[in-house]
């Protein structure tokens, strides 16, 4: 595989940014499984249990951009090391929380780390992957995060049925704390050289005029697929636990076993949907993954037992990854080589907003109503954001990509 300007052998390559992302991946899938539950353990509502989500995604929303910005001035390396390490010392907070709003204040502190992590790598791979790959690298990319998740969540619901619902948290600082040492030591700065200067100096014009030169109807429609593509994700990772918990009986290790089952199979879709999103482009991957996505949501309240519920959301995650690296993707075709950074804070932004605003929504309709019709309410903006896309956004694959030497 060619990774287009990348002037680092895969093995580094791999070093850099899969090893620590992986790390970082396992970590958050830890405490994925019992997330819901530590925060109904503080005696709140339904509502206030999407909070814990909502906080995180707050973190993030409030820094994105000014992060983004930072990149374009200071580069992507310090904040990939800086990151994490905040990640470890919020994860350690969190499992000593005392009380659920505390725990949110931690929670905040944790989306801010992931957002410095999450706009560097972004920018990174603007800076070094070509278009016609793009979809393939970010693809793998992503079946790396997700070997983490798949395995953090089985591994949290054991831990939790060990040696407590708080103990997963320890385990998700160790494991950031490896991904804090691969940054540290092989993480290397992806920005050339000879641009530096003229970047850096840019990134100092960033204005209302910058900002609003984003605003154009095809940017967006893309900025709303995005959207609604994080709460598809926040979706599924508050509405199967509460599910689970609450209405099937099972315990955190079931959970984190259904979880980790939908994880696996999204991470069978890894190869297949980044050809998808090169080969045919990034809509031909996105629609068909929204509308599955959709019905497959509509099936949950009628799954009765263990088995069912595993079979179902696996059938999320084959659904979800037909997309492949889509968003992302959409995202690095997009962005001006001149504010990469400030780009890619944008969009993580409009995703974030999704992953702060979708959980409320979906908890407050569980209190109002009853959990299935979260579900139901949840597929409605499925299929909605399907046809949206289709017919809005425009496709940003070039009709004759680039070729690189030796690309397979």
């Amino acid at each position: 595989m060619s990774i287009g300007k990348l002037d680092r052998s895969f093995l580094n390559f791999a070093l850099s940014l899969y090893v620590p992302s992986f790390f970082i991946q396992l970590g958050w899938g830890l405490v994925t499984p019992i997330m819901p539950l530590y925060a109904r353990s503080f005696g709140i509502p339904y509502a206030l249990v999407a909070m814990v989500t909502t906080a995180n995604a707050i973190g993030r929303l409030c820094s994105d951009i000014p992060l983004g910005t930072i990149a374009d001035r200071k580069g992507r390396r310090p904040l990939t090391i800086i990151g994490p390490l905040l990640v470890v010392v919020s994860a350690i907070f969190s499992g000593l929380a005392q009380s659920f709003y505390e725990l949110l204040a931690y929670r905040v502190l944790t989306g801010i780390g992931m957002s410095m992590w999450m706009i560097a790598r972004q920018a990174m791979i603007a800076d070094s992957v070509d278009p016609s790959i793009r979809g393939r690298v970010i693809s793998t990319f992503q079946g790396v995060n997700m070997l983490g998740s798949a395995a953090g969540p089985a591994v949290g619901g054991i831990i939790a049925e060990l040696w407590g619902i708080r103990s997963p948290f320890f385990f998700y600082a160790g494991s950031t704390f490896v991904s804090f040492l691969a940054c540290l030591f092989f993480i290397k700065e992806t920005m050339p050289k000879h641009q530096e200067g003229r970047e850096r100096k840019l990134a100092q014009k960033v204005n209302v005029r910058t900002i609003l030169g984003l605003l154009t109807f095809p940017i967006m429609m893309a900025a709303f697929t995005n959207f609604t593509n994080h709460i598809r994700f926040a979706a599924r990772g508050v509405l199967i636990p509460i599910y689970g918990g609450d209405v099937l009986c099972l315990t955190t290790g079931e959970i984190g076993l259904v979880l980790s089952a939908s994880t696996f199979a999204n991470l069978l879709m890894v190869i297949p949907g980044g050809y998808i999103v090169d080969k045919w482009g990034r809509k031909a991957g996105l629609v068909p993954a929204f509308v599955l996505t959709g019905a497959i949501f509509a099936l949950f309240p009628f799954t009765k037992d263990f088995t069912s519920i595993t079979i179902v959301s696996a059938l999320i995650g084959v659904a979800s990854g037909i997309g492949g690296g889509a968003t992302m993707a959409i995202a690095a075709d997009l962005a001006p080589e001149d504010f990469r950074g400030f780009f890619m804070g944008f969009w993580t932004t409009i995703g974030d907003i999704g992953s702060a605003v979708g959980p409320v929504i979906i908890g407050l309709v569980a209190d109002m109503y009853q959990i299935a019709m979260s579900f139901y309410v949840t597929a409605f903006l499925m299929f909605l954001t399907a046809a949206t896309t289709q017919l809005f956004v425009k496709e940003t694959l070039k009709k004759e990509p680039i070729k690189e030497k030796g690309a397979k």
